[in-house]
């Protein structure tokens, strides 16, 4: 018996891992892996559901891997956005960058404190290299490059991108993943227990989408319908079924959720507001899908900037509901494809591990704990045994530190199975649940169109044809 349970393992290599408390609990092959789904179907029925997504979360669709992009990869992103990079502009990216690092983030902070040290210093110019490599660039020239690639950024974001092809299923159907996992965990829940909370870091539109896919209502801060206005006071409103006639509420809406954008999003626009009464002036964000000028995104870029970006109005505020989320009694937070860059996001979570007790926190990542091959070593007899006591080697990532850590509170899933898409499937629910509409979705948009051009027979009535 023992003989044959160690043949399996040979076979199947090793392909997630969870480890909670630092523990390793579960070891996934290609079984089914029992412990994961019944650890995620605890945390879903938790009184309170935060969900944090990252850029992780949409790599499936596009959408690009910020720290790791060439230069060559940036001038192509600004390409693809319509943008024309100059010679001098090459020139700039290369001498801002000769490592070709991929790191876009710094690559936009040398940007930035290129422009900032030729304002402080009066200059329209700034010069950069060293030695006989030194040269000297216009600000107006370091500004546009930086403002292209800011652009490019946001257009790499609009996902899915037409013609851009995608690995199966998501080429046929680019929002399975997300209209499985938003179902998942909004059907999963018993109906008394709160809505979920979802804060992405994310500019892309894929959520909204997946949820008007799904006709789920959801609460994302606007007012209104034609001018739709940022009015965070929405985010304590919610859906109720009413009685038509009467107006007397049944019960409460189901299938219902808070969205919280708190990087900002590729439809906010920034605009000033002039109060009718005072006549003073005040920051609106509006949803707009026009194409926007480049100072009225409302988005924060990755550069080292971005948390003194959050203290404005609004990111402020939404991260501060973030914060009153992860300090509430008996809360779950389920963070899949964010990678701890953000420290103002990262402080957030980590002062409510110390001063919250009742908060329990899963992060799903599929590289940054262990190396494939350290995952695929592993065989049964490392159970139920300390992370840090396997012949393995954690990378030096803050989710290989949240790993390790020997506080029960903290689960870590990781490998292949960590990926969101992954991560969906794992998901307590019915295969039901969201996952197969477009069929459904094909078919009421051929009877229309049929309705449209006439070809379909009122009831009762016989067709001429």
């Amino acid at each position: 018996m023992t003989t044959t349970n160690t043949a399996t393992e040979s076979e199947d290599d090793a392909k997630g891992l969870l480890v909670i408390g630092g523990t390793v609990k579960e070891i996934i092959t290609t079984s089914e892996p029992k412990l994961v789904r019944e650890h995620l179907g605890s945390l879903l029925q938790v009184k309170n559901l935060v969900v944090l997504l990252g850029s992780g979360a949409s790599f499936h669709l596009g959408s690009p891997k910020t720290r790791d992009l060439s230069n060559e990869q940036v001038l192509g992103l600004i390409r693809e956005a319509g943008g024309e990079p100059t010679e001098e502009h090459q020139s700039l990216l290369a001498t801002i960058n000769p490592t070709d690092s991929g790191d876009l983030e710094k690559l936009l902070n040398g940007l930035q404190l290129a422009a900032s040290l030729a304002t402080q210093a009066g200059q329209d110019s700034v010069t950069l290299g060293s030695g006989a490599d030194a040269k000297s660039y216009p600000k107006k020239q370091v500004d546009a490059l930086r403002q292209q690639i800011n652009r490019a950024l946001a257009e790499a974001c609009r996902l899915p991108k037409p013609g851009k092809p995608l690995d199966a299923p998501f080429d046929s159907d680019p929002l399975l993943a997300h209209r499985t996992f938003l179902s998942r965990i909004i059907r999963s829940r018993r109906v008394n227990l709160p809505r979920p909370q979802v804060f992405t870091t994310n500019y892309d539109l894929v959520i909204e989408s997946a949820l008007d896919q799904l006709g789920y209502p959801y609460i994302d801060g606007f007012s209104g319908t034609v001018e739709r206005r940022l009015n965070l006071a929405f985010y304590g409103l919610d859906f109720h079924r009413v009685e038509t006639t009467t107006q007397s509420v049944l019960a409460r809406a189901e299938g219902a959720i808070y969205l919280h954008k708190v990087h900002g999003s590729l439809n906010w626009r920034s605009s000033s507001d002039k109060d009718r009464l005072t006549g003073l002036e005040s920051l609106e964000v509006r949803h707009s899908n026009a194409f926007p000028e480049d100072d009225q995104l409302v988005l924060i870029y990755p550069t080292s900037a971005k948390e003194g970006d959050t203290l404005a109005y609004p990111y402020s505020d939404l991260l501060r509901l973030l914060g009153d989320a992860v300090q509430q009694e008996d809360t779950a937070v389920i963070v899949v494809g964010y990678g701890f860059a953000d420290p103002h996001i990262n402080r957030l979570l980590l002062r409510s591990l110390a001063t919250n007790s009742a908060l329990n926190v899963l992060v799903a990542d599929p590289f940054a704990v262990l190396e494939d091959a350290d995952i695929s070593s592993l065989t049964s007899d490392s159970l139920q045994q300390h992370l840090s006591d396997l012949d393995v080697t954690p990378k030096k990532t803050a989710i290989a530190a949240l790993a390790t850590s020997s506080d029960s509170r903290i689960s870590v899933l990781t490998g292949e199975y960590g990926k969101f898409t992954e991560l969906s499937r794992l998901l307590p629910g019915s295969s039901q649940l969201g996952d197969t509409p477009t069929a459904v979705t094909a078919l009421i948009e051929a009877l229309e169109q049929a309705a449209r051009d006439g070809n379909l027979p009122a009831s009762g009535v016989k067709s001429n044809d």
